[in-house]
């Protein structure tokens, strides 16, 4: 039988990996306001969901990699003009690889989404917390990879006196933050950035803060030119949210799932034993690793890393 759950701050508090009864009054207030809520699935729908997921699987999925820029080119450019036929109304950034599918990945279970755009409102919350938590004592936030620039325009709201950059490989990408200075007042430029070919020009300084969201998952195990870049230019910190097949358990049908999804589409690999390396070394500091065990129906991008150079 499927009952219904609306999560709460006790399932927040779980999935991000925190004590009981700490969870912040605004998160706690954002959550209550969501409503977010969906239905539990049963052991036979489980086996049913996997076996259905298996089979897309099978179907194919386009591969990633640096192919596929002409592909974001013309999606960020949609993006762009929906942005302005919108007249400037910030929801016409949400990105389309949020579709709002209804079978969602929730703490190892496939869950039913009850309530309208559950995944978009869970990566909204998550995101207000990594910003408060994690980015509120910088003096400059670049995003990179930053798409449809909904990321840094919530940045630029929460935090409208910090300067803010948002960095793309595409044209349309780096148009949209510039409308968001010239159209809305926001402290935010655009910039093209290359993950594949970082340009030594584009100086962060010591109080900057980076985050980067379901966009280094495209660089494959190419990462490491955007990595070696962040450590010559020593941000105070860095937060990445993105899939992490090395933080899968691979004994469980689920989870196996999600690898085989990862691994056919050739996503981000190798990024968190590299971060682990680098602590080990006495390079970084890693201050936050947690996997949030939520996600599409596919895999999950939502895993967290946040790190800071040392000295």
């Amino acid at each position: 039988m499927n009952t219904e759950v609306t999560i709460g701050p006790a399932e927040f508090e779980q999935a991000l990996g925190i004590a009981p009864g700490t969870l912040d009054a605004r998160t706690t207030e954002l959550l209550h306001s969501a409503k977010l809520t969906y239905a539990r699935i049963d052991a036979a729908g489980q086996s049913a969901l996997e076996a259905e997921t298996m089979q897309r699987i099978d179907e194919g999925f386009t591969v990633v990699g640096e192919h596929r820029k002409e592909i974001w080119r013309d999606a960020w450019q949609e993006q762009l003009e929906r942005f302005e036929a919108s007249g400037y109304d910030l929801t016409a950034l949400n990105p389309k690889f949020v579709d709002g599918s209804t079978i969602l990945r929730w703490q190892g279970q496939y869950v039913l989404s009850l309530s309208n755009q559950f995944e978009l409102r869970v990566m909204e919350i998550l995101r207000d917390v990594l910003f408060r938590t994690y980015l509120s004592d910088v003096d400059r936030f670049f995003e990179f990879g930053s798409g449809s620039a909904f990321n840094v325009a919530a940045y630029a709201k929460l935090f409208p006196e910090v300067p803010a950059c948002a960095l793309d490989w595409a044209p349309a990408a780096v148009r949209i933050a510039e409308l968001l200075r010239e159209r809305l007042g926001m402290k935010v430029r655009g910039e093209r950035f290359d993950f594949f070919a970082p340009s030594k020009d584009l100086v962060l300084g010591p109080g900057a803060g980076v985050f980067t969201m379901c966009a280094l998952e495209q660089t494959g195990d190419r990462f490491g030119a955007f990595l070696d870049y962040l450590l010559q230019q020593r941000p105070r910190r860095v937060v990445h949210v993105e899939p992490t097949v090395e933080l899968y358990d691979p004994t469980t049908r689920h989870d196996q799932l999600a690898i085989e999804y990862h691994t056919r589409r050739k996503y981000l690999v190798g990024l968190l034993p590299a971060l682990k390396k680098l602590a080990a070394d006495d390079r970084i500091n890693l201050v936050y690793s947690r996997r949030l065990r939520f996600g599409s129906r596919f895999h999950e991008c939502f895993s967290i890393h946040v790190w800071e150079p040392k000295e």
